[in-house]
């Protein structure tokens, strides 16, 4: 059987989540495979978020989605609805927030507050107040079914937590996690009720792995998207497990090859446990041989794109266009500046920025020091990146590092070309300086001012995305690791 590990699912996702739908995707249809995904946080409305995936063809419905808890828990997001009214017995309540929120009093006394959804009118937790401070003392929350899926208790006077219960739909009790009531809110051991059995462990880490060891079978293979679960997967035990981490990042903390993140550090350091490691350009897999030095564990499979259905012959619109998360990794700030510096000779070209994120306000503040709202524009999330490149003169990548550049990709594949920061890891690989784009040099805002006042006149013919970059070789390379056919896609830089 083959797995997909991660630790979250979310309902809107980044880069990460995507290409691990993607090539789950397209293995299950092209490859014929078949695949579980496992996920380790703790979500109670996964049910909804794996029927989003489903109804939008994220994933094929015979991709299956199990998450640790659900599964300790046997949980199946069916049943019958349990109605939980506002009102309570011997309590007067009265509403705070129209259709959503209530406070109730005891003969005066403030001792419980409400909470319900606005949109389906579940209830959502309930907070039952220490009336010696006014503050929190325990609360309950519910599911869409309307049962109570975990408790929390607070230290005195504070919000800090002292211990989550976790319930089964039968209200019987499956996880204990205690904290030690810092600011902090620090595990300090979690308990699992089996049977007549509890089990300890010590760390969140040692849960995972033995999750992991009881939902996996023996000969099975594991791909693991996610730095949070490498310890868990290294020292999880089964015969005959092929365990395979794949590199969504840059390892590196700054420019000091021998600087690795800290959340990779235990991976390198424990290369020889895993059977593969994945990463997405060959510059990554050159830092990583000063690290890791059985060079035939690090494989290269980029990530592939589907040729676009659209005209890439439609006339550009005289604009710059950006995709990608509003933060300070990003440095969509730099483009405001580059902007602003060649503004006169820019007169005739918009600005154009698509996404949100932490440093939205911050932009929009930058644009109106500058005076440029005319010319540099916040268009929030996209539902057509596809459209926004292909009519866009340039796109453009100022991020501080990436582990692939995606983006980059998506802008290609609709005809767009590419201006980008010569970071690690994927401009270079992607972008041919002078034929589908630019690089510049890191960081160097001037250069890309400059890089802005170039490209706007600059004709590249017809752009598109290498045939190493496809699905055909995705799936071919992928397949020859798994050892389902015995040839590779011949790649340039595939080792």
């Amino acid at each position: 059987m083959n797995y997909v590990i991660t630790s979250t699912l979310p309902e809107q996702y980044g880069g990460r989540t995507k290409s691990l739908l993607d090539r789950t995707k397209k293995l299950v249809e092209q490859a014929d495979m078949s695949y579980t995904i496992i996920t380790t946080n703790y979500n109670p409305y996964y049910g909804e978020i794996y029927e989003q995936y489903y109804s939008q063809n994220k994933v094929p419905r015979s991709v299956k989605m199990i998450n640790i808890y659900d599964y300790l828990a046997n949980r199946s997001y069916s049943g019958d609805k349990v109605e939980q009214p506002i009102e309570e017995e011997g309590l007067t309540y009265r509403e705070v927030k129209k259709n959503k929120a209530y406070r109730f009093f005891e003969n005066g006394e403030y001792v419980l507050y409400k909470n319900y959804d606005t949109e389906d009118g579940s209830l959502k937790f309930i907070d039952f107040m220490d009336s010696y401070n006014r503050k929190r003392a325990c609360r309950k929350e519910f599911n869409s079914l309307g049962k109570c899926h975990r408790k929390i208790n607070y230290k005195q006077g504070t919000t800090n937590k002292l211990e989550e219960i976790y319930y089964d739909d039968a209200g019987y009790a499956y996880v204990n996690k205690t904290y030690d009531g810092s600011n902090e809110n620090k595990l300090i051991r979690m308990h699992l009720f089996s049977g007549q059995d509890i089990l300890e462990f010590k760390t969140e880490k040692d849960f995972f792995r033995y999750c992991l060891e009881h939902m996996i079978e023996d000969g099975s293979t594991i791909i693991n998207d996610a730095r949070l679960l490498d310890k868990p997967m290294c020292e999880m035990k089964g015969n005959d497990v092929t365990k395979i981490a794949i590199l969504h990042n840059t390892h590196l903390q700054s420019e000091d090859i021998h600087d690795v993140k800290s959340s990779y550090q235990y991976l390198i350091e424990h290369a020889d446990d895993v059977n593969h490691i994945v990463a997405l350009t060959y510059e990554q897999k050159k830092d990583l041989s000063h690290h890791i030095f059985n060079n035939e564990k690090i494989s290269i499979i980029p990530h592939s794109i589907a040729p676009s259905t659209r005209n890439k012959s439609v006339q550009k619109e005289n604009k710059f266009v950006f995709i990608g998360r509003l933060t300070d990794v990003k440095q969509p700030d730099h483009l405001i500046e580059a902007y602003q510096m060649a503004r006169e000779q820019l007169s005739d070209f918009t600005l154009d920025i698509y996404g949100e994120g932490p440093v939205k306000e911050k932009l929009e503040e930058q644009i109106k020091e500058y005076k440029l709202e005319s010319h540099v524009t916040l268009n929030g999330l996209t539902d057509d990146p596809e459209g926004v490149f292909a009519s866009a003169k340039a796109s453009f990548l100022p991020s501080q590092y990436e582990g692939f550049g995606l983006v980059i990709m998506e802008s290609l594949n609709n005809g767009c070309p590419v201006v980008a920061y010569d970071i690690k890891y994927g401009p270079r690989d992607l972008v041919k300086d002078h034929e589908n784009g630019l690089i510049v040099e890191k960081n160097n805002i001037e250069a890309l001012s400059k890089a802005m006042v170039q490209v706007k006149d600059m004709d590249f013919g017809t752009i598109d995305v290498e045939k190493e970059f496809r699905e055909e070789a995705f799936v071919s390379n992928w397949s020859a690791l798994l050892g389902k056919q015995q040839k590779r896609f011949k790649l340039p830089f595939f080792n």
